[in-house]
């Protein structure tokens, strides 16, 4: 997967450009509603309690400011990602003990092939200072989509 393929999976209406929560619980009921509101998933309560699930593993705060809270659910029909930004941060427990300030949430139906491959070109993006610095003054959609797909 080359970068570039990455923004098919992104869409506008799957773009918060601040969220409201200001806890790590908070942020990711915040970001499951905001998927059914947009019809992406069937009912939040089920994505929530599996992304908190998944957290419970260990934080999926990969550092530097950037969170990937994922899962693998049947409430949706396909993989759908959601970014937001909280520009003051939240204490997600990244180990590198840094506020989170980028999200980029996944949630895929268990069938799905690309799940990691996405997965990981989206972390090899992210953990790029230049791209990180990049993302972190995204301000619209139109911006975003720039970043991701390479476009300065």
């Amino acid at each position: 997967m080359k970068q570039s393929d990455l923004l098919s999976f992104f869409h506008e209406d799957l773009f918060i450009p601040e969220l409201k929560a200001s806890s790590k619980d908070g942020v990711l009921k915040e970001m499951a509603s905001w998927l059914e509101l947009k019809e992406k998933v069937y009912r939040t309560p089920i994505v929530y309690d599996l992304l908190k699930n998944r957290e419970k593993l260990g934080s999926t705060g990969i550092g530097g400011g950037i969170a990937i809270p994922h899962c693998r659910s049947m409430a949706v029909e396909k993989m759908t990602v959601l970014f937001a930004v909280k520009s003051k941060g939240v204490d997600f427990k990244s180990a590198d003990k840094k506020l989170v300030k980028l999200f980029f949430m996944v949630v895929a139906p268990p069938q799905d092939v690309q799940y990691l491959v996405f997965l990981g070109k989206l972390v090899e993006v992210l953990t790029n200072k230049k791209f990180k610095n990049m993302f972190l003054k995204v301000k619209s959609f139109e911006e975003f989509k720039n970043v991701i797909s390479g476009v300065k």
